[in-house]
């Protein structure tokens, strides 16, 4: 199949002639592009002669553009390109035969030698139901609860966020200090709402008047380094109705819901669909209600769906997308400091030219 000529304002744009006939960089961009798709020079001569190009120029030219050291230079790039996405294929084409491709499994009395072999090395997410119970966390940390404890505490929360469609990218300009308790205060009177909400940039976990918290938290040191919670670790609280776009992380996470219940749709990084709608570490795709007349191929993307009720963690992998929605009032504490490899900042697919 021919691709689609260069089109601007949604119109599609005939090729600019100057008087000696030469292509513009567009058409000739065009040219090459299917040229490297694999379309033949006569199929793509007569697309241009449907543009008003005469039979013998489109043929020149398209022979010249085939023929140009760049082709050479790009058919070696596509060749691998082809490659890689038939390896990325060929993982999301194993992952839709699962008995649930679309469930997260639950586990419970997963050692540390498995949890890195059968999850963490293969990129593989997992709910752990057994690790959060066993904190003092659990079942204490409520609103309540934090507000007389570290209530007196400044922390920095994210507000105004409904005001802004790229509210998580910019949580920086949304965020201010706050009494812990006053922001508090507010969640449990803002009903279901995004426009408030302590995340993970806000980094309030490295405050030194927080760090009493850590004596609710038990730390298997095997799996986290305890000598490394400094800006590894991320305090979340919000309302119900708070969400984090679809996006992805460039280091694994474990993510411990302590108080509340929180829905997760999670998308492998191989779904070679997502790279259209990239833009940087975030995507354009809205999984509750995606516009495939936008992004058709998304149709055919695995969704991970996984609710997290009070007491469960989730290990989410380096690069797998994820969208994250509050069902409720909602206390997490999440954790990047593993005892193995987890420095892949190079993972920005999104970023790449």
């Amino acid at each position: 199949m021919i691709r689609r000529m260069p089109a601007s304002g949604g119109r599609v744009r005939r090729p600019a002639h100057r008087p000696d006939h030469a292509l513009s960089r567009d058409w000739r961009a065009w040219a090459a592009d299917n040229l490297l798709a694999g379309r033949t020079r006569e199929d793509v001569a007569a697309v241009l002669v449907a543009q008003g190009v005469s039979v013998e120029e489109a043929a020149a030219q398209v022979a010249a553009i085939d023929a140009s050291p760049a082709m050479a230079a790009g058919r070696r790039y596509a060749a691998q390109t082809r490659r890689l996405e038939l390896v990325a294929r060929l993982l999301a084409e194993h992952g839709r035969t699962a008995t649930s491709p679309t469930a997260v499994e639950r586990r419970a009395g997963v050692t540390p030698a498995e949890f890195f072999d059968r999850y963490y090395a293969t990129s593989t997410p997992v709910v752990l139901t057994d690790v959060v119970t066993r904190w003092r966390a659990f079942g204490r940390w409520t609103p309540e609860y934090l507000k007389a404890r570290v209530g007196d505490v400044e922390v920095t929360a994210a507000f105004g966020r409904e005001s802004d469609p790229d509210y998580d990218m910019n949580t920086p300009k949304h965020s201010r200090p706050v009494r812990f308790a006053d922001f508090i205060d507010q969640v449990l009177a803002a009903g279901e709402s995004n426009d408030l909400y302590l995340v993970a940039n806000n980094r309030n976990m490295d405050r030194a008047a927080l760090q009493t918290l850590y004596d609710d938290v038990t730390l298997d040191p095997a799996v986290l380094d305890p000598k490394r919670l400094g800006g590894s670790t991320a305090l979340w609280v919000g309302p119900a109705g708070t969400v984090t776009p679809l996006h992805h992380d460039t280091s694994n996470i474990l993510f411990g819901q302590v108080y509340g219940r929180k829905r997760f749709r999670l998308i492998a990084p191989w779904e070679t669909a997502m790279f259209a709608a990239m833009r940087g570490v975030y995507s354009r795709i809205d999984p509750e209600a995606p516009d495939l007349t936008q992004w058709p191929a998304y149709a055919k993307v695995t969704v991970k769906d996984v609710t997290l009720e009070p007491g469960d963690m989730l290990f989410i992998p380096a690069g797998w997308w994820h969208h994250v929605r509050a069902l409720s009032v909602s206390i997490n504490l999440a954790f990047t400091n593993f005892t193995r490899t987890n420095a892949f900042d190079w993972y920005r697919p999104g970023e790449a030219r």
